[in-house]
């Protein structure tokens, strides 16, 4: 009995934990070493197509990334994201796993080719470094059929969920349009028939935030909500230019048990693309009002009042607004180097300052000493990559952003810096795989003290203002 209490005692010990942590970590190095080796091997072949004859053709594609990580002290690889900012720089900063993968079953419905049914399924994976969860997974994450041409007029309808002509900027990992995403809609496309890829196209979709606890009398039902989205997109307006536009309106359906009101917001959004030789480069700007303003920047799901599911109240979706402007530039020669610029700023109104609601006296309104209705994000990064020949290359990235926060009564800076030298098949920013030896360094305001650094499970940097991570990613999509 001594004995085994003795060996439990050991097992429990700091060493040994340290030393079952290296194992696991060398364990997970040699699975991403030989996932890495395996998909290069099969990248050379066009393996996204797994089977096709004269009547159809059935393939896959998708999206892998994973890795282990550290922070300084031996602690999970933190995440370095402002307080309030709805996203993070990614180079160095994704300490998490996820994948998408997808089948696509295309069926050819005349001997042209040109009149098709296809049926597209999706499943997701995710798992925060640190995570005590199993890992998460979305079944359905897009699940649609689509007709191309059935009516003989160049068309396309669909039907379904699908991530809807989603817009990203890559160096943030930011959708920064994504009306669709976790919504099940219709839609039509392709109604602009010429020679270029402009198009004409709209889409509506229905949403479900479900579990949804009132603020008001604390019941639990579910919020929904649709939106409508109207495109015009790839206008030319010179050689090197289009224009792009685009309109919002949303609805959120009035729900008694919640004794929640009914809301409206609508949308509108503008981008330039530009294009010329090795250039590209994208500015945008876009405001959204009430109910469009979404939950984040993964869902079309609107805001709600309490996004946390309290009495405390966030939002009043009569008066909140986002107004949102950038430029994403991207220069890649192919041949020596290549740089990404981002710069962004986005201005949020809350339409209320943070107060708690009042069971006993509705028209009270407890309001949160100190608190504000409005944030201020400013962010400018670049990340700079040279090529040192087809499979090498070195990535360097600068970022600095600047929040105002007020509904949490916190402002400052934060700061970071990443390096990387990349092992890919070949040349090109998004050439894809790569695998990734991983260092940043970030470092801080006083005043965000205790709000960077601290996630996911296990990030040590809470009582800190730097912090220092190392790890290596592996990153594939196709």
């Amino acid at each position: 009995m001594i004995y085994k209490k003795l060996k439990q005692e050991r097992g429990n010990s700091p060493n040994e934990k340290k030393e079952k942590a290296l194992e696991k970590s060398r364990k997970q190095l040699k699975c991403l070493l030989l996932l890495f080796l395996v998909v290069s091997n099969l990248s050379k072949l066009e393996a996204q197509v797994l089977f096709k004859d004269d009547k159809s053709t059935f393939g896959t594609s998708g999206y892998i990334r994973s890795g282990i990580g550290k922070s300084e002290g031996g602690e999970t690889q933190a995440h370095f994201q402002m307080p309030g900012a709805l996203n993070k720089y990614s180079l160095g900063n994704q300490a998490d796993t996820y994948g998408e993968l997808e089948f696509d079953y295309m069926y050819f419905l005349n001997a042209e080719k040109d009149k098709t049914i296809d049926m597209v399924w999706m499943s997701t994976f995710y798992e925060a470094f640190g995570s005590i969860k199993q890992m998460e997974f979305d079944k359905a994450a897009q699940l649609y059929v689509r007709g191309k041409n059935l009516l003989g007029k160049g068309e396309v309808i669909w039907m379904g969920k699908r991530y809807y002509d989603r817009k990203a900027i890559h160096l943030l990992d930011k959708q920064w349009i994504n009306p669709a995403q976790n919504g099940w809609g219709m839609g039509v496309e392709k109604l602009i028939q010429k020679n270029t890829n402009e198009d004409l196209k709209i889409g509506v979709w229905t949403f479900d935030d479900k579990n949804v606890v009132s603020f008001k009398n604390g019941e639990i039902s579910r919020l929904n909500n649709y939106t409508l989205d109207a495109r015009w997109v790839n206008k030319p307006i010179t050689p090197t230019t289009n224009l792009n536009l685009a309109v919002n309106y949303s609805y959120r359906v009035k729900n008694d048990v919640l004794d929640y009101d009914e809301k409206q917001g609508f949308g509108a959004f503008a981008w330039l693309d530009y294009e010329k030789k090795s250039i590209t480069n994208t500015t945008a700007i876009l405001f959204r009002q009430g109910a469009t303003i979404s939950k984040n920047h993964w869902t079309g799901v609107a805001e709600r009042e309490n996004p946390d599911n309290t009495a405390t109240v966030l939002n009043n979706l009569n008066t909140a607004y986002t107004l949102e402007i950038s430029n994403n530039f991207l220069y890649d020669d192919l041949d020596r180097f290549a740089v990404n610029g981002v710069l962004m700023a986005i201005i949020r109104d809350y339409g209320t300052d943070p107060y708690v609601y009042n069971a006993m006296s509705p028209s009270q309104r407890d309001y949160i000493p100190g608190r504000g209705n409005m944030t201020y994000w400013l962010t400018s990064g670049a990340r700079g990559m040279y090529y040192l020949n087809d499979n090498f290359k070195l990535s360097l990235e600068f970022t600095h952003e600047y929040i105002k926060n007020e509904q949490l009564a916190v402002s400052g800076n934060l700061d970071k810096i990443s390096f990387t030298p990349e092992i890919s098949l070949k040349k090109g920013f998004y050439s894809r795989p790569v695998l990734r030896p991983l260092i940043t360094y970030a470092f801080w305001s006083n005043d965000l003290k205790g709000k960077i650094g601290t996630t996911p499970t296990g990030a040590p940097f809470a009582n800190k203002t730097s912090g220092f991570t190392y790890g290596l990613q592996f990153e594939i999509w196709w």
